[in-house]
């Protein structure tokens, strides 16, 4: 019987594990299974139908999605499936009208408009004459200052015109291109080309109409009313603008109105008169302010100037100028008013906003990219704790550098029209805010993530919400939900590396380690190859507290953090690799892996004293491995370095009885003895006297040495019991010359039976 939604949850879990496989026939009857219970379920409908599509059954996939989307008509991703497997079957038109419906989706659910662009991209691959998808991407270029891609879209658009045989279309177009780009040659070209009957240039891969059918317009009406060419008014445009530029115009416009009210004009250091009086001064900006205020752009450019000439130098005045030159395109003469008002404190996040734009429509990218990428450090720096201020200052720091080094201008632009676009919505603030918030709930133990890492993806508002779901599901024990969000946002972002992390995360959860902990490292050498190293350094020892024997991560951690200068840390984690090497019974590369160490060693924390600390270990080792020999060589070292080390001292100590060398092993023991005399540690002199008596106890010198330490610190009765063994020892020995000085120091101590004492002595003087 039909609904069973025990059955419909085994099959969908059982699906979803043969799809991560790869197994697609395994996939296909799974999600089959789910849909006999619940045959409506968009769900089970996209899981088959993406199973059929690994399995290379594209008709039946489209078939899948397509019942998916009837059902959920509203979903951009549905749609861009559909479109996406009407490409692969050959069916451009059919696909484009697809790609244009999903991108329609994002745009009336007030998504990300960097989705609805991705989307008329695909159309105009897909289908390269498809009219609308060239218009709608014309239309975006403009306003965001693309001009490159904006002539490029022109000259297309006049392409499908003209090979409808809209000539006048096709002349309008380039017109307009040449309002964007006045020089440019393919323009230029394209008109020629027109004039005189011959066809436009075609772009690689598109294909002349042989007539004039409804190909480009797709149901949309052919003409300028597809375009829309007029640019609004000035005025509109000024009040429209939702970015850090249109706070910090409001702020220059109170700052203006206020100076009136002022007694002093401000002027540039060294101060001089200004030209004109205050009251002149103060008509002049009044004026300003209401031409710019009414759209009367040439009469307020105008005013200011004269507030300039006048001796003025007031932020203000600089960020209004820069807004009115801006608008009429004159960037150069912006810029200079622009760096006049960054150094003010409260315009220099407009004042960075601003040259970035200016500088990215004259197409110097890298200039606007350092500007944008303050901007976005300025905003961001406001929003996290004060402990990831470094973190975040490092990232930015390096940021511009990385994009330029890579010498990627197309990366480089991308980045910065996603700044522009998060930054020009309104209500930016709450955005950036919601958007700290989750990536430091991505971060969980690793380094901060900045913005600009969340910018550098496309889409990136849908991502973080669908990781921020998978979290909450994960939370809540519902592994699968939480796997099926990461697929998404992969398949959105499949190179943003969060997405990843969440991923392992999600694993971990399902009691996956190993997966997870292979899913660490392979985000962890991502990052090192994109030369983020802290997130790497984060990464590997995220693996590693999951994995702590796995030597050949700690090996890369340690490579990264010698690189990276941070050499005690790698000194710490070269003892853990040794020691891992230990515990697996691998002697050999434990002791290489002591002896890189060693040879590091001289860089590290001198107070910390990681040679000694390592050198012990490598004397561990060889004592284990009865290599008495290569260990005195160690612990000679040790002494070397650290005179006063015990260990070191006994260790050697024993080792020279070991090899019969009694008189070198007496003479690290008085060395050591010297030291601890000199430091007041008498009762540390007991112990040890006493343990290797303990240990030898006929060991003549040891005896000695313990005796007379007792009678120099005044302890009668500890010195008399072993004056009284030695004086045993020495008879036995026949050292009898030492027998009698023994016997003569136990009667200078009095003990109860010194009679005794004297008659030995007596009898030993008799004997010569």
């Amino acid at each position: 019987m039909a609904g069973n939604r025990k059955v419909f949850e085994e099959a969908m879990r059982a699906g979803a594990n043969a799809a991560w496989d790869g197994h697609w026939d395994q996939a296909i009857a799974a999600y089959q299974r789910a849909l006999a219970e619940f045959p409506h379920n968009v769900s089970a409908l996209t899981g088959l139908g993406l199973a059929y599509s690994g399995a290379g059954r594209l008709e039946a996939a489209l078939e899948c999605y397509q019942r998916a989307s009837d059902l959920t008509p509203d979903d951009p991703v549905l749609l861009e499936r559909i479109a996406k497997t009407r490409e692969q079957l050959g069916q451009g038109k059919a696909a484009a009208e697809a790609y244009m419906a999903s991108a329609e989706c994002y745009l009336s659910q007030q998504q990300a408009t960097r989705l609805a662009l991705e989307r008329w991209q695909d159309a105009a691959r897909a289908y390269p004459d498809c009219l609308p998808a060239h218009a709608q991407l014309l239309q975006y270029y403009q306003r965001h200052g693309q001009v490159r891609e904006a002539v490029g879209e022109c000259l297309a658009l006049a392409r499908i015109y003209r090979a409808q045989g809209q000539s006048d279309y096709a002349v309008q177009v380039c017109h307009h291109a040449l309002k964007l780009a006045p020089h440019d040659p393919a323009v230029l070209a394209a008109l020629d080309s027109l004039r005189y009957g011959e066809p436009v240039a075609v772009e690689p891969g598109a294909e002349v109409p042989k007539k004039e059918p409804e190909i480009a317009v797709m149901g949309e009406p052919t003409g300028p009313v597809t375009l829309e060419f007029p640019v609004a008014p000035e005025a509109e445009v000024a009040e429209e603008r939702g970015s850090p530029i249109e706070t910090t115009r409001q702020k220059a416009l109170t700052d203006l109105a206020e100076s009136v009210f002022e007694e002093e004009v401000p002027t540039a250091p060294p101060a001089v008169a200004p030209r004109l009086s205050k009251a002149e001064i103060d008509a002049l900006i009044g004026k300003a302010i209401d031409f710019q205020t009414r759209g009367k752009i040439e009469e307020a450019i105008a005013a200011y100037e004269k507030v300039i000439e006048a001796g003025v130098e007031q932020p203000a005045v600089h960020f209004n100028l820069g807004l009115l030159y801006q608008g009429k395109l004159r960037f150069d003469a912006a810029i200079s008013q622009f760096e006049r008002a960054v150094s003010h404190p409260e315009y220099t996040l407009g004042s960075h906003f601003a040259l970035g734009e200016c500088y990215r429509a004259r197409g110097r990218i890298d200039e606007a990219l350092e500007h944008f990428i303050e901007v976005l450090k300025l905003v961001d720096l406001a929003t996290v704790r004060r402990e990831q201020a470094d973190d975040l200052i490092q990232l930015y720091e390096h940021l511009a550098d990385g994009y330029i080094a890579k010498g990627d201008r197309d990366q480089a632009l991308e980045f910065t029209n996603s700044l522009v676009t998060f930054l020009s919505d309104k209500g930016w603030e709450d955005k950036v805010i919601l958007a700290r918030q989750r990536l430091d709930a991505l971060a969980q133990e690793g380094p901060t993530l900045s913005l600009a890492e969340m910018l550098a993806i496309p889409g990136s508002e849908r991502i973080l919400e669908s990781v921020a779901l998978s979290q909450e599901y994960t939370r809540r024990g519902l592994f699968r939900a939480a796997l099926e969000e990461c697929y998404y946002a992969l398949e959105r972002a499949p190179t943003y590396l969060p997405i990843h992390r969440q991923l392992a995360q999600v694993l971990l959860a399902m009691r996956k380690v190993d997966d997870a902990v292979a899913k660490f490292v392979a985000i962890a050498d991502t990052y090192r190859m994109r030369g983020n190293v802290r997130q790497a350094m984060a990464m590997y020892q995220r693996a590693l507290r999951l994995a702590p024997m796995d030597t050949v991560v700690r090996a890369k951690l340690i490579g990264l953090l010698i690189s990276h200068g941070e050499i005690d840390d790698a000194l710490e984690h070269y003892l853990i690799l040794a020691d891992s090497y230990y515990h697996l019974a691998q002697m050999d590369q434990a002791r290489e892996a002591y002896q890189e160490a060693l040879r590091l060693a001289p860089r590290g924390d001198p107070e910390r004293r990681w040679a000694v600390r390592i050198l012990h270990k490598m004397g561990d080792i060889d004592m284990q491995r009865v290599d008495w020999q290569r260990a005195i060589g160690v612990y000679e070292q040790i002494r070397k370095l650290a005179p006063d080390d015990e260990r070191a001292r006994l260790t050697l100590m024993e080792l020279y009885y070991r090899f019969n060398r009694p008189e070198l092993a007496i003479a690290e023991l008085d060395s050591l003895l010297n030291v601890y005399r000199k430091s007041g540690k008498i009762q540390r002199i007991f112990a040890i006297l006493e343990d290797a008596v303990r240990e030898r106890p006929d060991n003549i010198p040891l005896r000695t040495r313990l005796a007379q330490a007792y009678l120099d610190a005044g302890h009668a009765k500890q010195a008399l019991e072993h004056l009284d063994k030695l004086g045993e020892l020495q008879l036995e020995a026949g050292r009898y010359e030492d027998a009698k000085a023994t016997i003569r120091a136990i009667i200078a101590l009095h003990p109860p039976n010194v009679a005794a004492y004297r008659q030995l002595l007596d009898q030993l003087c008799e004997r010569g």
